[in-house]
């Protein structure tokens, strides 16, 4: 179970960093906080989503099964529109920042994971000793 945890921990790190690069490739590119970006947003996310089925099946590497990430793959770019609904209007610099500010989220969600270790373990100490 704790392996299981661990690996929705990284699978919402890389989530939360595929987020935050495409709002700031946005930004870059220029494009503010409109309902043309949510909208271009949705779209990806969709055509993840609908082709998850299609995508290669690389297996594990380093440990990680990257099928799994592939497989969610589509809710990198549904939480930028979400975040992008969030502040709608925003400046590019605006919808860059947001950008960062995701990225920086699932920077901590990655260094929190020996929290989460300590936390779960301590759990199963304690309900053993219950039981």
């Amino acid at each position: 179970m704790q392996r299981a945890l661990d690996q929705r921990a990284m699978e919402a790190t890389a989530l939360s960093l595929l987020a935050s690069g495409l709002l700031i490739a946005a930004s870059l590119l220029g494009i503010g906080g409109g309902l043309g970006l949510v909208a271009g947003l949705a779209a990806i996310a969709a055509l993840l989503a609908a082709g998850k089925g299609r995508l290669p099946q690389p297996g594990f590497v380093l440990s990680h099964n990257l099928d799994l990430y592939l497989r969610d793959l589509w809710g990198g770019p549904a939480l930028a529109a979400v975040a992008t609904v969030v502040v709608l209007g925003a400046s590019p610099a605006e919808i860059q920042t947001v950008g960062g500010l995701i990225g920086f989220v699932g920077m901590v969600n990655y260094f929190l994971r020996p929290l989460y270790h300590f936390a779960y373990s301590l759990a199963e100490r304690v309900a053993g000793t219950v039981a």
